[in-house]
C-alpha cells in the first residue's frame, strides 16, 4: 500500500470514528515520517498526535502554555532545532534511552504547521469552568476535628488507613516512617515503624498482619527503590519479610487471587517516571512470577473485578501518563490477560484517581473518577478538571452521566455515609484554584436523588495541602469517619519547625 494513500485513510478514520469504534491502530511515527503528502496542521496533527495518545483539541490549553508544552514534544519526536542548542538535553538530565527519538520523524516544515494549528487556534487565555452549583457550607452529618500533636514534625503524611477491628489510625510520613496512632485515646502514639522508604499503600490480612508497599523517591525519578514488605508481630516486635523489592516507584497495590491457587496474588502499579509498568506478581512455589500487563509509566491505581462473571478476578487500571486511559484486563487464565480500553483522556487530562461502584442503585456499576494532576508542563486551572461520573451503555461502552469542574482533583472515597441508601462522595483537591469562594480544596457531595448531588465545602477556612484520604469506623460505634492528611509542601526540604499537624478528621454524626 502506497504510505501516502495510508496515511490519509488512517486521518479521516481517526478523525470521524469514536474511540470506543476504532478497530484499526494509529499509524507509526515512522510510517507517517515517510509521506511525503502535503497536509493541514490539522491533518498532521491528527496523524502525528493519535500515534502516541489521543489528540488533544488546541482548547485544552491557552497559547502560552502550548508554546511551553510543544517543543518537548518536537523533542520527543527527534526534531531538534538551532533554538535548541546550549539548552540541556534529555540524556544529561538522565532520561533514558527511547523516550527521546534520535531519528527525526517529522521533518521542520510539518512541525511548523503543526505547531502553527495549536497555537493560532488556542485561547489566549485558559477557559473558564462551565457554571455549577455553588458550594454550601458545612459538611452535614460531620463534625470536622483538628488533633493537636506536641511532637514537632513535617506535616507529610503519604499513607492513612484505619484498622477495621479496632479502629486505630496508621498513618505514613514521607520520611520513612509509619505511626500507630491509638485512635480512643487522642491519637496518642501506640507505636511507630520505620519504613525503607516512604510507605504509600497497606493492606490488611486477617491475623492483624499487614503488607505495606513503600514508593521511593516521590519526586519524578527512574529508581526502582519500591519494596513491598511484610509486617507480623510477635510478643516483642513487629518483624519486616520483604516480599519484592526493585519497584519504579510503586503508588498502588491491590490483592486477590488471580490465579485461583488460594493464596494471594498482588497487583502494583509501578508509576515510575520515563519508565514505569503494570505488573501482576503471582505466587508460585515460594516466590513470585511477574507478568508485565503494561510495559509503560503512568499506572496509578488498579482495582480486583469479575468484570465478566466468570469466577475469576479480572483487573481495572487507571494509567495516568500520556496515554491516559481507563483499562480492563481481561483474566483467561493461566496467567494471560486480554486488555481492553474502556475510557481514553487526552495527555493533559490529569486522571488521579478511581473507582468502581453501584452509585444509582440499578444494579450495574459505574465509572466515579476525579482528574485534577497539574505537576506537569502545563500547570494552569483547566475547565475539564474534577469529578466524573461513566455509566455503561446497552453498547458495553462508558459515557459521562455527571460531571463536577473542581480545580486539581486528586482523590476521593465513597460511600453511604447517611445510611439513607444512596453513596455520597468525598473529594480532595492538591491543586485547588486558592481564589475561589468558598474553598472547593475539599468538597463533599450528598446525593439527593439518581447520579444528582448537592457539594458542601468547609464552613471555615483550613490551611493544607491534601493529599491522602481514607473512610473507617475510629469510635467503633457503626458508621463511617473519613481522615483526611496533609502534605505541606514548604516543609519538604527544611528541618521541622512547627507540630505536627498530619490530618483533619470528619467524625460522623449519624450515631451518638
Amino acid at each position: 500500500m502506497h504510505w501516502g494513500f495510508f496515511l490519509v485513510f488512517m486521518i479521516f478514520l481517526f478523525a470521524c470514528q469514536p474511540i470506543a469504534e476504532r478497530k484499526q491502530p494509529p499509524p507509526s511515527l515512522y510510517q507517517l515520517s515517510q509521506s511525503d503528502l502535503d497536509l493541514s496542521g490539522e491533518q498532521l496533527a491528527k496523524g502525528y498526535c493519535a500515534a502516541c495518545h489521543l489528540m488533544p483539541s488546541p482548547d485544552i490549553l491557552n497559547k502560552a502554555t502550548w508554546a511551553k508544552v510543544l517543543p518537548d514534544m518536537r523533542k520527543r519526536m527527534g526534531l531538534y532545532l538551532e533554538e535548541d542548542f546550549g539548552s540541556t538535553l534529555p540524556e544529561d538530565e538522565g532520561v533514558p534511552d527511547g523516550i527521546y527519538s534520535k531519528t527525526p520523524y517529522i521533518t521542520r516544515e510539518n512541525w511548523q504547521k503543526l505547531e502553527a494549528y495549536y497555537l493560532e487556534n488556542a485561547p489566549e487565555s485558559p477557559l473558564p469552568q462551565d457554571p455549577k452549583q455553588t458550594p454550601q457550607l458545612g459538611i452535614p452529618g460531620f463534625k470536622l476535628e483538628i488533633p493537636e500533636f506536641p511532637k514537632v514534625r513535617s506535616s507529610l503524611t503519604t499513607l492513612l488507613t484505619i484498622h477495621p477491628q479496632s479502629g486505630d489510625l496508621l498513618v505514613g510520613h514521607r520520611f520513612k516512617a509509619l505511626f500507630w496512632l491509638d485512635s480512643k485515646k487522642g491519637f496518642a502514639t501506640i507505636d511507630s515503624l520505620p519504613t525503607a522508604v516512604a510507605p504509600v499503600d497497606l493492606h490488611w490480612n486477617s491475623d492483624r498482619s499487614f503488607d505495606l508497599l513503600a514508593m521511593g523517591l516521590m519526586d519524578p525519578a527512574n529508581d526502582s527503590l519500591g519494596i513491598l514488605s511484610h509486617f507480623s508481630r510477635d510478643t516483642k516486635r513487629w518483624k519486616d519479610l520483604p516480599v519484592l523489592d526493585r519497584l519504579m516507584r510503586p503508588v498502588d497495590m491491590e490483592v486477590g487471587d488471580w490465579n485461583l491457587d488460594g493464596k494471594r496474588d498482588y497487583v502494583v502499579s509501578q508509576f515510575g517516571n520515563h519508565l514505569g509498568k503494570l505488573s501482576l506478581f503471582l505466587s508460585e512455589g515460594k516466590g513470585w512470577k511477574e507478568v508485565i500487563l503494561k510495559n509503560e509509566p503512568g499506572a496509578r491505581r488498579s482495582l480486583a473485578v469479575d468484570y465478566d462473571q466468570d469466577g475469576d478476578l479480572d483487573i481495572l487500571t487507571l494509567m495516568t501518563q500520556a496515554k491516559e486511559a481507563l483499562l480492563l484486563f481481561y483474566n483467561q487464565g493461566d496467567g494471560k490477560f486480554k486488555e481492553k480500553q474502556l475510557l481514553a483522556f487526552h495527555p493533559a487530562f490529569g486522571s488521579s484517581d478511581f473507582r468502581w461502584e453501584d452509585m444509582d442503585g440499578d444494579g450495574k456499576k459505574e465509572i466515579i473518577l476525579v482528574n485534577g494532576d497539574n505537576a506537569d508542563q502545563s500547570q494552569i486551572l483547566k475547565k475539564y478538571h474534577g469529578v466524573h461520573i461513566f455509566t455503561s451503555t446497552t453498547e458495553g461502552a462508558f459515557e459521562e452521566a455527571w460531571f463536577y469542574p473542581m480545580h486539581g482533583a486528586s482523590g476521593l472515597e465513597l460511600g453511604d455515609f447517611d445510611q439513607d441508601g444512596k453513596k455520597d462522595l468525598f473529594v480532595i483537591s492538591f491543586f485547588p484554584d486558592k481564589n475561589q469562594v468558598p474553598s472547593q480544596n475539599l468538597l463533599f457531595f450528598k446525593q439527593t436523588k439518581s447520579l444528582a448531588f448537592t457539594p458542601f465545602s468547609l464552613d471555615k477556612q483550613v490551611d493544607g495541602h491534601w493529599l491522602t484520604l481514607t473512610q473507617g469506623d475510629l469510635d467503633l460505634d457503626g458508621d463511617q469517619d473519613v481522615v483526611v492528611g496533609a502534605f505541606a509542601f514548604d516543609q519538604l526540604y527544611q528541618a521541622p519547625k512547627e507540630r505536627w499537624k498530619p490530618f483533619i478528621i470528619f467524625r460522623n454524626t449519624l450515631k451518638p
